[in-house]
């Protein structure tokens, strides 16, 4: 058989090498990018297994150490107490922090000159340490320079601190510091020292001891400043503890790790001992911002990737050989369906979808390609009717973009809301055509105006359809009840009821009194807006935060008020304002929003509104926006007029109701005499409250007290002292009585500031008050188990008794909360 060089065969045959040539070193290519990415995916899930359930236990334990800290910090900024209060204080801290979390070892308080409890100069340190199985209370000194100290002192805020061995704590620590402030003459809040939290970090070691890595691994974790803390005990064997240190490769050198700018969690190739490569898994940890990682030796990581390299390099080999054999027998077959598939593609490339493919037969390069080429026509048809549904869809986005953002008011005269007592403005920008975010300003009567901000979970259409649901629900509630927590308790039981996708909504409303300024409001896990006073300075609401709507049907809500003066503006956003991150993942933040209103001037609501925009634009730059931006600001004029009080009442003009009208004026008219007064201010208030008995619910039931003697402004000791005994009855129930449900009922009488709670259970019958009082000047080892509970409420509540009503213990305390 002749063959010649210049033919249209050799041609073709010397085209199909090199097109195989170049489709197997893709294939290649692709195969081994393929194996190593799910090699590495595979690196990542066993790490995440690993790290998961280590990383959740030691940001447990770290959060319950950082919230006895700000519990701590809290109190003691707004009581000051003796040296022997404080001493008892800091005892029963540690105690009850080591309830909690074991590994709590000291609780600290150190105060600023002269701020100490009856210390009118110099410094005061006192530290309550537990060792050998009991508490020491220890006093400190020169603890101005130290880091702990200092760092907390000039930042103001709360921080765990880099571990180290204390002055007395002979083992490494972590520690949690927290700045208190006290109110000065003029009112206003200065730093008076910090409390510390003292936890030993002994169990890091034994977490990471304890983890199972496969294939030579282990775990290992790191402080926030990258100091290895946690390490298994072989790797340091026979090295300095300078000697292991993670490092990571950047342009193929060894650099030290850096957390800075990486996402929470990834994989780095790096080295941990000495330059020994490895294949690192890390996970920051919310807590305390630490890390914890999981590593393995590079040599195992990169041994399968190698042995199937390998593999596929021989089978590529063996393929090219044999293609070498038989690419001079199927070259004369090429040209003919070539020049047919030529043909077709001359059509195909005029716009002829339907031009018909050479079929052809076998199973060698030319029939696979003309298969390819069918398929590659198959694909270019289903492309062109996606990017007529693409088409269609962003159609219906925008006009369910627009549908949404209509049914939402623009100017304040489309709801008969515009007088000349206020001036508002309001301003919405969702990250996707459609979004979760919302606003709402409408009258309640002539003299009460409604604002209010929510955001929905989540993003795109179900928010949106969400958000359109909780606004039309919070808003017919809110009109018809004329009160925003009837309203939210409405609305939050309609959304909880059938939420099967487990949705919910934060929310702040409030109604402001557009002739006095005054405002009630209620927030349901929502951001407090800001006030920018006519003086010009500016501050958060004080608003505490209640559950989000739509997560459990029986929440209730708290009524909160403020007061607005003339010239003052409120100014109501959701999270898309302060959490606006720019290229390097910082935060808009609390702090410049104050910062920028403030820097705004006194702007009118819509020009406040565009200035906050700006800044948000100059901070991000080119940043993408991922969340929603909403904003409503509204300015307080008001009016020189007096505050009349309203009533109004409407008669049938076909009957006699003349009497009906002299009596209603009468009623209006004529005060309450004066035995009337005295009953109502005697009256008791009650409320009521059941729970299962599982330990969970004791929470409930200290929220359920605090919302109902919140509106009574206790003492902070009285309220504390109420806390610790519902935590002491409640555990004594879960634990002893075998009760199934208990029922909480407070009564509260406001004119005397008694509170009264009666605890009603199912359990055994058991009267806690013949228990003999413990011998307090006793030793903890000396001392029977049992019995100081009870003798703790007993000594802080005004009287306490017991009875068994039939089938049920009422235990009852009351308690004076001036």
């Amino acid at each position: 058989m002749g063959f010649n060089f210049r033919g249209l065969a050799f041609k073709q045959s010397l085209m199909i090498l090199v097109a195989v040539t170049v489709i197997v070193g893709l294939i290649f290519g692709i195969m081994t990018s393929k194996m190593s990415s799910q090699l590495e995916e595979m690196t990542i899930e066993n790490g995440e297994q690993i790290s998961l359930a280590n990383v959740t236990y030691i940001d447990k334990l770290f959060d319950a150490g950082k919230h006895v800290g700000e519990d701590a910090a809290s109190t003691l900024s707004n009581s000051r107490m003796t040296k022997a209060e404080l001493d008892e204080f800091l005892t029963h801290t540690l105690a009850t922090a080591r309830n909690l979390v074991p590994h709590i070892v000291a609780v600290v308080v150190a105060f600023e000159q002269g701020m100490g409890p009856e210390t009118p100069k110099g410094e005061f340190m006192r530290l309550a340490r537990f060792v050998d199985n009991e508490t020491k209370l220890i006093t400190g000194a020169n603890y101005q320079d130290k880091e702990w100290y200092a760092s907390t002192r000039d930042a103001h805020s709360s921080r765990w601190q880099e571990p180290f061995i204390g002055e007395f704590v002979d083992e490494p620590i972590a520690v949690y510091t927290v700045p208190i402030f006290h109110k000065d003459k003029k009112g206003n809040e200065v730093l008076a020292g910090v409390l510390a939290v003292d936890m030993s970090i002994e169990f890091l070691k034994e977490t990471v001891a304890a983890a199972q890595v496969p294939n030579s691994g282990f775990a290992m974790v790191l402080s926030e400043k990258n100091v290895p803390v946690a390490f298994p005990k072989y790797i340091a064997e026979g090295r300095g503890e300078k000697e292991i240190a993670v490092k990571e490769f950047n342009n193929k050198n060894l650099v030290p790790f850096d957390r800075r700018g990486k996402k929470d969690k990834g994989l780095i190739l790096g080295s941990v001992v000495g330059d020994e490569e490895a294949a690192i898994y890390y996970t920051t940890m919310k807590s305390n911002n630490w890390t914890f990682m999981v590593v393995w030796p590079a040599q195992k990581f990169l041994e399968q990737r190698q042995s199937s390299v390998r593999l596929f390099v021989v089978l590529a080999a063996c393929g090219y050989a044999v293609l070498l054999v038989i690419m001079l027998l199927i070259s004369f077959r090429v040209a003919k369906p070539l020049k047919e598939l030529s043909a077709a593609a001359k059509k195909l490339g005029n716009g002829d979808f339907d031009v018909a493919i050479p079929q052809m037969k076998g199973h060698d390069e030319v029939a696979e390609f003309a298969w390819a080429f069918s398929n590659m026509l198959s694909s270019l048809k289903d492309h062109v009717e996606r990017q007529k549904d693409m088409k269609r869809i962003e159609r219906e986005l925008d006009l369910a973009r627009n549908i949404q953002l209509s049914t939402l008011p623009r100017e304040e005269c489309e709801e008969n809301s515009d007088d000349d007592r206020h001036e508002l403005s309001q301003f919405l920008l969702p990250a996707k055509e459609v979004g979760g975010d919302f606003y709402d300003f409408f009258k309640i009567d002539n003299d009460h105006l409604c604002v209010m901000v929510g955001d929905v979970s989540g993003k795109g259409v179900p928010a949106a359809l969400f958000m359109m649901i909780s606004r039309i629900i919070l808003r017919t509630m809110t009109k018809n009840m004329k009160s925003v927590v009837n309203a939210f308790n409405s609305t939050n039981f309609a959304l909880a009821k059938r939420n099967r996708l487990n949705m919910f909504v934060t929310v702040w409303a409030g109604i402001i009194d557009l002739r006095t300024g005054h405002v009630e409001f209620a927030s349901a896990g929502h951001n407090p807006p800001a006030v920018r006073h006519s003086d010009g300075t500016v501050e958060f609401v004080n608003s505490k935060s209640g559950l989000v709507l739509a997560a459990m049907e029986d929440t209730l809500y708290q009524s909160q008020s403020f007061d607005l003066k003339t010239g003052d503006s409120l100014f109501l956003f959701t999270d898309g304002v302060t959490e606006a991150t720019n290229s390097r993942d910082e935060l808009f933040g609390d702090k410049r929003l104050l910062e920028t209103l403030e820097r705004g001037g006194d702007l009118k609501p819509a020009e406040t509104c565009a200035f906050v925009k700006k800044s948000i634009d100059d901070f991000v730059q080119d940043a993408p926006q991922f969340d929603d931006i909403t904003m409503l600001t509204v300015k307080f004029i008001g009016n020189d007029e007096p505050v009349w009080e309203r009533y109004e009442k409407t008669v049938d003009v076909a009957k006699d109701n003349q009497g009906a009208l002299k009596s209603f004026v009468e009623n209006i008219l004529t005060p309450m005499d004066g035995a009337k007064k005295m009953q109502m201010q005697d009256a008791w208030q009650r409320y009521e409250k059941i729970v299962d008995v599982i330990p969970e619910n004791q929470d409930i039931l200290t929220a359920f007290v605090e919302g109902i003697l919140a509106p009574m402004e206790a003492s902070m000791k009285s309220q504390m002292q109420i806390n610790i005994a519902i935590d002491e009855i409640y555990s004594n129930i879960v634990k002893f009585s075998g009760a199934t449900s208990v029922t909480l009922i407070v009564e509260i009488r406001k004119a005397t500031l008694d509170a009264r709670l009666t605890f009603i259970d199912n359990g055994a019958a058991f009267d806690p008050l013949k228990q003999a009082d413990p011998d307090v000047t006793s030793s903890a080892e000396e001392r029977e188990i049992g019995g100081l509970g009870i003798f703790i409420v007993k000594k802080t509540m005004d009287s306490v008794s017991y009875r068994r009503n039939g089938d049920q213990n009422e235990l009852a305390i009351t308690k004076r909360l001036s």
